[in-house]
């Protein structure tokens, strides 16, 4: 089998057979077509490009790459993307073709990365003569029982008090609790810029990470979400302290797994999660109306996430060499 390339412009010519491959692979929304135009259009520099390996019809490898530095490539990778974009008909990483690729690229290309991908699409390979692995971060997950009431009970005692004792909170100071689930295009707009106002008051404002409500951040979220809307997969979850924003996270829901892509909260508000208490009520109602079975954290674990679930896996990197040679000299040029 051959690869071929194209730039990322003729990526619309192809569109048909990467959704029928991540469709094969199980759909991941991270991987969708509607995901992946708004990253393009949102993200691209214009430099990346779409290989190809196989049947043009049905291909057996499709992945959007771009240069990253000399003599070195990697899958496009925005920070708004929890996965690289690389896509296998196989679930084991095929070094050969990887290797075939990288000698087809222009320049003296030494090594192609694989960014940020899930052990549940492709199998982590193992450290070898041109294969590096590396941890990228370990992730949370939730995998629900059959009712709330189930999974609640498996909780720590801790935090089943302190949810209850937020709740008792807001109750003693008279503080009105909704939970809005924002799932129509005509709500897109509006949500993400209430987020991005609430993003760019607290810390990442401060470190010009946030959503900022005119940027490409932005505009990604709005493209993509509206486009979710199409499939009725778009899922904002904003929760009210009064009539005050107080949490909204930002997700799509596929097959009754909810993906959380982004979060924020008010934080100025002392005394309770709004975040927390958002996800406690959502989560209840969801597996209620059997719309909910796991969540999908796609970040890094923190200690919160801990409270919630045991339940974690790795993401990793993969650095595929031209040959052995090189794969020498980089690692100990590294330390790896």
């Amino acid at each position: 089998m051959e690869w071929k390339l194209f730039p990322i412009s003729a990526f619309s010519t192809y569109e048909e057979q990467w959704q029928s491959l991540n469709k094969e692979k199980g759909g991941n929304p991270l991987l969708d077509l509607k995901f992946i135009i708004p990253l393009i259009n949102n993200f691209s520099d214009g430099d990346e490009m779409l290989a190809i390996l196989g049947d043009i019809s049905s291909p057996e490898i499709m992945t959007i790459i771009k240069p990253v530095k000399k003599n070195t490539w990697a899958t496009f990778q925005s920070s708004n993307a929890p996965l690289g974009l690389w896509l296998s008909r196989k679930k084991d990483l095929d070094t050969t073709a990887t290797k075939s690729l990288i000698k087809l690229l222009p320049g003296m290309t030494m090594m192609l990365g694989l960014t940020q991908q899930d052990p549940l699409l492709l199998t982590r390979p193992e450290t070898g003569n041109s294969v590096n692995s590396l941890d990228y971060i370990e992730t949370a997950h939730i995998d629900f029982p059959d009712n709330f009431e189930e999974y609640w009970a498996t909780r720590s005692k801790n935090l089943r008090h302190n949810m209850k004792r937020q709740r008792n909170f807001l109750t003693k100071n008279d503080i009105e609790t909704r939970l809005e689930v924002c799932t129509c295009k005509a709500q897109v707009k509006q949500a993400v810029l209430d987020y991005g106002k609430i993003e760019s008051s607290g810390w990442k404002g401060q470190i010009d990470s946030a959503v900022t409500g005119d940027d490409a951040q932005s505009q990604f979220y709005m493209d993509m979400h509206e486009a979710f809307c199409a499939s009725d997969e778009t899922t904002i979850l904003r929760y009210f302290y009064n009539d005050s924003l107080a949490a909204t996270d930002l997700c799509l829901l596929r097959n009754k797994v909810l993906y959380i892509l982004k979060t924020t909260y008010d934080e100025t508000i002392k005394g309770t999660s709004p975040a927390h208490i958002m996800r406690f009520e959502y989560y209840q109602t969801a597996l209620a109306s059997g719309q909910l079975k796991r969540v999908e954290f796609y970040g890094p674990l923190k200690d919160w996430h801990k409270k919630w679930t045991a339940e974690t896996r790795v993401v990793f990197h993969a650095n595929v060499y031209r040959n052995a040679v090189i794969s020498w000299i980089h690692k100990i040029k590294n330390n790896l």
